[in-house]
Formats: C-alpha cells, structure tokens, sequence
C-alpha cells in the first residue's frame, strides 16, 4: 500500500482493522448505525483451514466527523455482534 498525498477530510479520523493484510473483501455496502451512516467493508482469510473469523471495518460519518470501528468475531456471532452495534447512541452535545 502507498501513502495519498490528498489531504484527508477535515475533522476524519482512521484507520484500518489491525489484521487487515491478507484478508478478502467479502462484502462492502451501506448501513445505518444510530450514530450515523456507514460503509461496512466484511473481510475474511481464504486460506485452507483458516479459522472462520469475520473482520467487519465500519467507515462512520457522523456530524462531529469520520470514526473507524471493527470487530473481530466467529462468524456464528456475526448477527448478534452487529445488533449490539444498534444500541451504539450518539453522545449528547453541551452534557457533561
């Protein structure tokens, strides 16, 4: 991988999942989380006999800016690891 010399989006924070090299792109869509709109990228190793672990990378916008979040789990868990993610709430603004 090579570095851009574009200047990242304002206010966007990043980052890609720890294990990310090596891995397929198994899907790639939209979703809405309750903190904001996502791009879902699904990874996966290939390899024979690899363990059936699903990487999810979550590119977030949010109105405070761009967040990156993953999570690594069983593909068994897949569902309920991304259910979870629907109880994710925004912080509020002006609350301490």
């Amino acid at each position: 991988m090579t570095e851009s010399s574009a200047p990242l989006p304002r206010r966007w924070r990043y980052g890609m999942h720890p294990e990310a090299v090596g891995l397929q792109i198994a899907s790639l869509g939209r979703v809405d989380l309750p903190i904001g709109e996502a791009l879902r990228l699904e990874m996966v190793r290939t390899d024979p006999g690899s363990e059936d672990i699903v990487r999810v990378q979550y590119y977030v916008s949010t109105e405070s800016g761009g967040w990156a979040l993953w999570l690594s789990c069983p593909r068994a868990d897949l569902a309920a690891r991304e259910a979870a993610l629907q109880s994710i709430a925004p912080p509020s603004m002006g609350e301490p």
